[in-house]
């Protein structure tokens, strides 16, 4: 990493401290840093103390549910560690720990538990977390169209894990960027509800497999034409994202409108069917829905 060298008036140099060693130490600018000088080097090191933002969680008489809602709420907004008071009954974090990374169970006295960020202060790239939190959910809807129209043997359990892989990624980029652990703060802003956004077309994919799984609606080549204009919708924004493609931005729109019109020529009484259409319609619109925030993000 290099830095430039700025002369002062009183003939005094200085330089600029790295943006995201300041926020990774919780620094405000009103510290003192220590200055260690090793003939060519200069080491440069904070004594200050990040804080560590704790809570309390009363979990009686909320269900489970809840109990993770409200978790995964506070594991966004970034707080490190949270002390749950149960009522009598024990309670089952496992699950709810499998979806955070970095947290873990670290102690548990009668009816009072405390989970901690284990991985306090230290988040490595976001930008290739995110990039393949967009190819999970490429991959998401691939897998779901190629077993709801040909192999069927996807399982509602292996389904909900698929899910669940997509949203812990998800929480953890919008718990990064709320620690303040991306350098651009408006890019990083624009990136938490981008990574929302995508959590919410994971949703989309994880229903319209599940109606399959759950009801065997009537599939007719129709819809899997639809089905597979939708995939190449959402491969539209991931390749406007990036750069891939410079019309994609544009071309998805006029995809949207073909999936409307099509989805709406079918003709069916399957009510479950008509669910499907209705899952697959929704995520080219919210695919669509990702061109203002790829603009804010790239410009």
């Amino acid at each position: 990493m290099k830095r430039k060298l700025i002369k002062q008036a009183n003939q005094a140099y200085t330089i600029t401290l790295p943006i995201e060693w300041i926020r990774k130490n919780g620094l405000t600018g009103k510290e003192e840093i220590d200055l260690e000088v090793a003939e060519k080097s200069i080491i440069i090191t904070t004594l200050a103390q990040k804080t560590i933002q704790k809570t309390k969680l009363d979990a009686a008489n909320i269900s489970n549910r809840a109990l993770y809602q409200n978790i995964s709420a506070l594991y966004v907004k970034g707080i490190d560690e949270i002390e749950i008071t149960a009522k009598n009954e024990i309670l089952n974090l496992n699950e709810i720990m499998s979806n955070l990374i970095g947290f873990a169970i670290i102690s548990q006295k009668n009816n009072i538990y405390v989970i901690k960020d284990l991985n306090f202060g230290n988040y490595p790239d976001l930008d290739e977390i995110f990039k393949r939190v967009f190819q999970m959910i490429l991959l998401f809807l691939e897998s779901a169209i190629n077993d709801v129209f040909s192999k069927q043997e996807e399982k509602l359990d292996s389904l909900k894990a698929r899910d669940i892989e997509v949203n812990k990624f998800c929480l953890y980029l919008q718990r990064s960027i709320n620690k303040k652990s991306y350098p651009d703060i408006i890019k990083g802003r624009a990136l938490f509800t981008y990574s929302f956004e995508l959590e919410k077309i994971s949703d989309e994919i994880e229903r319209f497999w599940r109606t399959n799984i759950k009801y065997h609606p009537e599939k007719k080549e129709d819809i899997k034409k639809i089905a597979e204009l939708v995939l190449n919708g959402l491969e539209k924004a991931f390749d406007g994202l990036y750069g891939i493609d410079k019309k994609a931005s544009e071309d998805i729109y006029a995809l949207r409108e073909k999936i409307r019109e099509k989805s709406m020529q079918i003709k069916t009484k399957d009510a479950n069917t008509i669910r499907m259409i209705r899952h697959l319609v929704k995520i080219v619109e919210e695919a669509a829905d990702l061109n203002p925030l790829t603009l804010l993000i790239k410009n």
